[in-house]
């Protein structure tokens, strides 16, 4: 599962552990040399009593053997240290290298990732390569609070200044072989963002690992822009983290991601107009296409539960649309590959309710052993397993949708009865269908001798790789999944 090692130096031979607590050789975040971590070295965050405010970027380039760690120590009763974005304070030294001056609200901020975030991974602006990326490093232990335009912060030049309504708590902005594990993140317009461009390899954020964090308070009010989590990069795996509610009146997305080789997999994921987006790589389209793995995206044993009202549940392909052929944004950048998604548990509560939102008929989605639970709320005739998406021609909306086997509240659709759907439904094998829900109401485990149990499939060969290994409770809490009857059960948990 996680396999988070106790924070401690790395015993790397010439390593360096930076110590930040109190009685510690630094007592604050913003007086430790970022600039001169290097590969092997660990700064260790000791709990405190009152939280840390300090704001830091990180430059190291590790390596697989010796990769650079921040981490927590916690402190006598588990606590993670706490790193609080208001009133956090820039390291002076890295002036120069946080990046261009911008202008928010009228107001200069110098360094633009400064106003963006409270962890920021790129190169150094003033003392690297301009082809030079960060890589190797882990952040894991910590809470990270409150970067949001609601605070503010003190700037490398010691002026306060606002938080950028466009940015993260976690923004990655280069970087390759990077690992965000283990730690709490909430109140921040997004909690993790990571941006991939066109320029080269080393432009291109790799191998990204999102795991074990519990994400919440997320998002701007009636702003679509802001996510829990946004993602742009090159393989990239989220996994056991819990997705908590977003802030309230914001109209993002749980999970909101651009990526090549995505897997999202044994979440807990709470909120969101989507909980799961996934759509085209808009700032690097040209690297993506040529990948054979932007083609294929896998979103497995998840436990997955909203207000339906909000938007689909699960939108695969693009979001930017009314382009034409060949050219290198909208549709023809979309995802045309396929969505596989299985073992899945979905509760679906509101009204009005659309589970897959597949853009065109160049996406195909492959559903089986998912277990889709319709609250009794839901009007008749609006439990529905497809939506439509605002597409230009020559492309046809709706996508391919083929359902393997699956559980389904009786009483669903294909559509609502006033807006069919363009492309194909096709329905491989009869649904098992019950008006009566298979699963505990609070913990959602199949209940014992429901028709889920023991009663999962095989999907399609192109899966194969991607087993259900593990599961993620209602709460959050991972752990392994073993198959105890004849075949897996359905849906995201085994009984």
């Amino acid at each position: 599962m996680l396999n988070i090692a106790a924070c401690a130096p790395s015993g790397v031979a010439g390593a360096v552990d930076y110590q930040v607590g109190p009685g510690k050789t630094y007592t604050e975040l913003h007086l430790v040399p970022w600039e001169s971590l290097k590969a092997g070295d660990t700064v260790r965050i000791f709990h405190r009593a009152t939280a840390y405010k300090g704001k830091f970027l990180i430059a190291a380039q590790g390596t697989a053997a010796a990769p650079v760690r921040i981490c927590g120590v916690r402190g006598p009763a588990n606590e993670r240290p706490i790193i609080d974005g208001n009133g956090a304070i820039s390291r002076t030294a890295l002036a120069a290298d946080y990046g261009s001056n911008t202008d928010i609200g009228g107001i200069t901020v110098g360094g633009i990732h400064q106003a963006r975030s409270i962890i920021v991974i790129k190169p150094l602006a003033a003392a690297q390569p301009y082809a030079a990326y960060p890589r190797y490093i882990q952040i894991d232990g910590l809470t990270i609070t409150r970067a949001h335009p609601n605070y503010t912060f003190i700037d490398a030049a010691g002026k306060t200044k606002p938080y950028e309504a466009f940015g993260a708590a976690i923004w990655i902005d280069r970087g390759q072989h990077i690992t965000i594990a283990d730690n709490e993140i909430s109140d921040s317009q997004m909690a993790v963002f990571s941006k991939s461009t066109d320029d080269g390899d080393f432009a291109v954020t790799k191998d990204i690992r999102i795991t074990g964090n519990y994400f919440w308070g997320h998002g701007i009010v009636d702003d679509v822009h802001m996510h829990t989590t946004y993602t742009e990069s090159s393989g990239i795996v989220m996994e056991f983290n819990r997705y908590g509610t977003m802030r309230s009146g914001a109209a993002g997305n749980s999970i909101k991601d651009r990526s090549v080789g995505t897997v999202v997999r044994y979440n807990r994921i709470e909120d969101g107009a989507h909980a799961i987006d996934l759509v085209e790589a808009e700032d690097f389209p040209s690297t993506a296409k040529a990948d054979p793995a932007y083609r294929s995206t896998f979103v497995y044993g998840n436990l997955i539960s909203k207000i339906a009202d909000l938007g689909s549940f699960i939108h695969y392909g693009g979001d930017h649309y009314d382009s034409t052929p060949g050219a290198s944004w909208g549709e023809p950048i979309f995802r045309k590959g396929t969505l596989y998604f299985f073992n899945n548990t979905v509760m679906v509560n509101g009204t009005d309710a659309a589970l897959f939102q597949v853009s065109t008929t160049d996406e195909v989605a492959e559903i089986w052993n998912n277990v889709f639970v319709f609250a009794p709320t839901i009007k008749a005739g609006y439990s529905n397993m497809r939506q439509t998406s605002e597409i230009s021609s020559p492309w046809t909306p709706g996508g391919i949708v083929n359902l393997g086997k699956n559980w389904i509240s009786t009483g669903w659709s294909d559509s609502d009865p006033y807006h069919t759907v363009p492309g194909k439904l096709n329905i491989t094998v009869g649904q098992i269908a019950s008006t009566t829900s298979p699963l505990d109401a609070s913990t959602f485990v199949p209940l014992a001798g429901s028709t889920v149990v023991d009663s999962g499939v095989a999907g399609p060969a192109a899966a194969s790789a991607y087993t259900v290994n593990y599961q993620i409770s209602s709460t959050g809490v991972p752990s392994a999944r073993v198959v105890k009857g004849s075949a897996i059960d359905m849906g995201a948990l085994e009984r």
